[in-house]
């Protein structure tokens, strides 16, 4: 039973995880995260944390950002968990 817990847990907080920023080439970035409340949330929440991390990425650079992609999936229950991906650039501020 302790294992089941140990092994529950694990997945969850993996689960909510993003990739972290990650350079895909031309000053730009990509940001993906699955939500923790799988197939019981909507992508928004998803998507609102992704640019909370990619405004603090640019922000160490003094630069703000400047979205290239977005997209983003709804849960499903028992099917996907809902999910989000952001790809951006870091300009100048303006």
């Amino acid at each position: 039973m302790k294992s089941i817990i140990v092994l529950s847990v694990t997945l969850l907080l993996t689960a909510c995880s993003s990739t972290g920023v990650v350079p895909i080439g031309n000053s730009t970035y990509i940001l993906s995260k699955k939500s923790a409340g799988c197939g019981f949330s909507s992508a928004e929440g998803t998507k609102s944390d992704l640019y909370v991390e990619a405004n603090a990425y640019c922000e160490k650079q003094n630069k703000e950002i400047e979205a290239v992609i977005v997209n983003a999936r709804d849960g499903v229950p028992f099917v996907r968990c809902a999910s989000a991906e952001l790809q951006f650039r870091c300009v100048n501020k303006k």
